[in-house]
């Protein structure tokens, strides 16, 4: 143990285990401040989304939930609260309006907080509580249309209410989101003496659940069983696509992200074992001459990385929590909220990065130091056995396995090692043949230009795994710039600020030109109208639903309700015709729809419109754009098929803040229409997404550092070479100049043909990421070959003059006794 430490020290104060030091700390602190960073951000995510749900977990029943169901809750010491929610009619005064209803119990809400007002259309305060029994919080819109103000009284069933607070959200409300009637708030403990509900009434009973995630897995796992058709359970990730889509991406991104650093911290691991090798070859054989059995020096390594990888791990560790509190203090004023605390238990993955690293990199390489022979490295003509490519493939499984570990699945770290491959296949043709016809036009190089290109060939081997890191290094740069740019750029361009945040519906045809003017009047955007029939889909071609489908279960969303239909002369906005023809004679079918319903063109579907049957052949097939939030639907029939039907209208429209009170006051005047208000997710979904974005940059920052770092080791795993050949030519006669200008070119060439292969790279691994990862649109990004060489000549440039200033400083006669 004494030798062992002895050599230890020795190889500190030589610089030769700092390198393998700094790359275990690099490695370990960029995986674990990314790591406890996502973790942070999707745990905030989760929070946001639980606010939106009200609870952790929630239970919907169509029917009286079981007081057996709420019993368990307690049994398991789950936080719990209940709401009922109905549609009745609610008056004040001489006017009535029909109006959704909460009734909620004390404990309501379990997540989030109610956002209550004292005026009409403010933008209200918190409170945890609810309603007390007597009093009702209405939203403005609902008060508006009763002309009700605080203190007035208001009827429901056959009950009194007095209307305590304006009600500006219901952190649970998107439970009932498409609830076309204006919403209000009561007390559980009034509901019985409305006497509103009654047999056959639609009513939507709710248990809300929050404690430990092991408890409600239990509670969820007892309660599925007793489920039939009236039962739903919902978390917070289910509460609407549109949500859960964003999330998701969310999630996919931060996991890319950590992928990422993964990647790059084993690049790190690579190249400093590589040249701990390198440089212990002569320690070795003397060891070995002075009877150093292999026995010893696996026993001497061994405890010498054990000793690194301790300390390697414990400062990374440090400077990882560090960093991710750093970077969770530069956010805390962009965040809505405040970040939850880093967990501890989440350690382990930046620990087990430097680990693996090790075990994969370190000591293959260790061993293949061992078995080499004495007479080898003692004879500069003999050669070393060369085995690195079954080392670097074991490093290479060892790093997927550990992408597919940390992303929990193997889409994302798949993608990423294909493109590795790839781009490594194509460095390595094109490389080749580059360098060689280099070399081929700088025979006889006398010019600095000539040597810095002649000098790419001859250290082909070298120059070509550092044309790959160089590569590797800048491509993920460049995804990362993709991402950040072009993807999170389109999740923000679904959600603009002026998309379209209120529907209506119930809108008869004669009223249109009265709604029309209204709306001009007060400056409101209004999306074109269409006409809506109800019509439920009974047969594909010859066969019924009922014998596809005969449990009622599993049904694609085609079939199994009935369904909006409408008529349309031309494709609508948000509308792309994939094939077929729109304008002839029969059903445009929405893309996803078909897909799910396994038809397609030719097929025919009986559609049963009010007892009658229409069958029509599908004769287009369109994608829609769902985030467009106008009105869209799955299918489109020719006008002859629905004109004799009665049909209500339906429109889309954004109303701001400023024009709200006058444009529901304005409604007013048209009591049978029906409105639904959608902008409170939309500020929730832009809220996440504005969030992410801002992550994303600091995100970028550090991986792009710890690239920078990778790149400057990569460039001193060759810098021997370099400073021999740059001694040889200043003893030779050369000038400073011309050794500048050799390696200027060198690293300009090695710079420019990275950027231009990580461009490649970056845009075939964007292509993957958009349209298997994102699932969205795949588009061509021209900046990043403008960003990727002008990176690669700038920054690598600037790294290798840096790291070879030795041989433009030093005397030759210096650097040869070194070397």
């Amino acid at each position: 143990m004494n030798f062992s430490f002895r050599l230890m020290f020795r190889d500190l104060r030589s610089g030769d285990l700092v390198t393998l030091l700094l790359a275990l700390v690099i490695s370990v602190s960029t995986v674990t401040s990314i790591g406890l960073f996502i973790d942070r951000l999707q745990l905030s995510f989760e929070q946001e989304s639980a606010n939106l749900l009200a609870a952790d977990r929630l239970v919907r029943s169509d029917e009286v939930i079981p007081d057996s169901w709420k019993e368990k809750a307690d049994d398991l010491s789950l936080q719990k609260a209940e709401r009922t929610s109905f549609t009745t009619m609610m008056f004040a005064n001489d006017a009535l309006q029909l109006s959704q209803i909460s009734a909620v119990t004390d404990s309501y809400p379990l997540k989030g907080a109610f956002l209550v007002e004292d005026t009409l259309f403010g933008t209200g305060y918190k409170t945890e509580s609810s309603p007390k029994s007597g009093e009702v919080w209405v939203s403005s819109r609902l008060a508006s249309l009763l002309d009700i103000k605080i203190g007035d009284q208001v009827e429901i069933g056959d009950a009194l209410f007095k209307v305590s607070k304006f009600l500006v959200r219901d952190p649970g409300s998107s439970t009932s989101a498409f609830a076309i009637s204006p919403r209000a708030v009561i007390n559980l403990v009034d509901l019985e003496a409305t006497n509103v509900i009654i047999p056959g009434s639609r009513v939507r009973y709710s248990i809300l659940l929050a404690g430990e995630a092991e408890a409600l897995s239990e509670y969820e796992s007892w309660v599925k069983p007793q489920f039939d058709l009236g039962h739903r359970w919902r978390t917070p990730t289910q509460r609407g696509e549109r949500i859960g889509d964003t999330i998701g991406r969310a999630e996919s991104f931060l996991l890319l992200a950590g992928t990422l650093a993964v990647v790059m911290s084993g690049v790190a691991m690579a190249l400093a074992s590589a040249r701990f090798v390198k440089r212990h070859l002569m320690q070795v054989a003397i060891l070995k001459t002075l009877g150093a059995t292999p026995n010893l020096l696996v026993k001497l390594f061994a405890q010498q990385f054990t000793i690194l990888f301790l300390c390697g791990a414990l400062i990374g560790l440090g400077i990882g929590w560090g960093m991710q509190e750093l970077i969770a203090s530069l956010l805390s004023n962009l965040m809505s909220t405040a970040l939850p605390e880093p967990s501890v238990s989440r350690l382990w993955l930046g620990a087990a990065t430097g680990a693996i690293s090790m075990l994969v990199f370190c000591f293959p390489l260790m061993l293949r130091l061992i078995q080499i022979s004495p007479l080898s490295v003692l004879q500069p003509s003999a050669k070393i056995e060369q085995n690195t490519l079954l080392i670097y493939a074991i490093g290479f499984v060892g790093m997927y396995g550990l992408m597919c570990v940390y992303t929990k699945g193997f889409l994302l770290p798949s993608i990423m090692t294909i493109a590795i491959l790839a781009i490594g296949l194509v460095v390595a043709l094109i490389g080749w043949a580059v360098f060689r016809l280099g070399r081929s036009l700088t025979s006889g190089a006398t010019s600095g230009w000539q040597i810095g290109l002649a000098s790419l060939y001859r250290r082909l081997v070298p120059n070509l795994f550092q044309l790959l890191v160089f590569t590797l290094i800048i491509m993920l740069g460049l995804i990362l710039v993709g991402v950040k740019s072009s993807l999170i750029a389109d999740w923000q361009q679904q959600l603009p600020e002026d998309a379209p945040n209120h529907y209506l519906f119930n809108v008869q045809a004669d009223q249109i030109e009265s709604i029309d003017g209204k709306t001009q009047e007060l400056d409101v955007e209004r999306s074109s109208w269409y006409p809506m029939v109800r019509g439920r889909v009974t047969y594909v071609n010859d066969t019924s639903i009922e014998s596809l489908y005969p449990d009622g279960r599993g049904e694609p969303e085609l079939y199994d309700r009935e369904l909006n239909l409408t008529w349309s002369d031309e494709i609508g906005e948000g509308n792309s015709l994939i094939s077929g023809d729109f304008k002839a004679n029969g059903l445009s079918v929405e893309l996803s729809a078909a897909q799910e319903a396994n038809v397609g063109l030719g097929d025919e579907l009986t559609i049963n419109i009010g007892g009658n049957p229409i069958r029509l052949p599908i004769t287009s097939i369109r994608k829609v754009d769902w985030g467009s939030m106008r009105p869209n639907f799955y299918l489109i029939l020719p006008k002859s098929a629905l004109e004799d039907y009665p049909a209500n209208f339906v429109s889309s429209l954004f109303i701001s803040d400023n024009n709200a009170q006058s444009f529901y006051k304005t409604m007013s005047q048209f009591p049978t229409v029906s409105i639904l208000n959608v902008g409170d997710i939309l500020k929730q979904i832009q809220t996440i997404v504005g969030q992410l974005s801002n992550a994303i940059q600091l995100v970028l920052v550090c991986i792009l550092s710890a690239g920078a770092l990778v790149l400057l080791a990569s460039v001193r795993s060759t810098l021997e070479e370099r400073l021999e050949e740059g001694a040889l030519l200043r003893v030779l006669g050369a000038k400073s100049s011309l050794v500048r200008q050799a390696l200027l070119i060198e690293f300009g060439a090695l710079g420019l043909f990275s950027g231009l292969l990580a461009a490649l790279g970056a845009e075939t691994c964007l292509y993957g990421l958009q349209v298997f990862v994102f699932q969205t649109q795949a588009s061509f990004h021209p900046m990043l070959w403008i960003i990727g060489p002008s990176i690669g000549v700038l920054i690598i440039t600037a790294i290798g003059i840096f790291a070879s200033r030795t041989v433009l400083k030093v005397p030759p006669m210096h650097l040869l006794r070194d070397l």
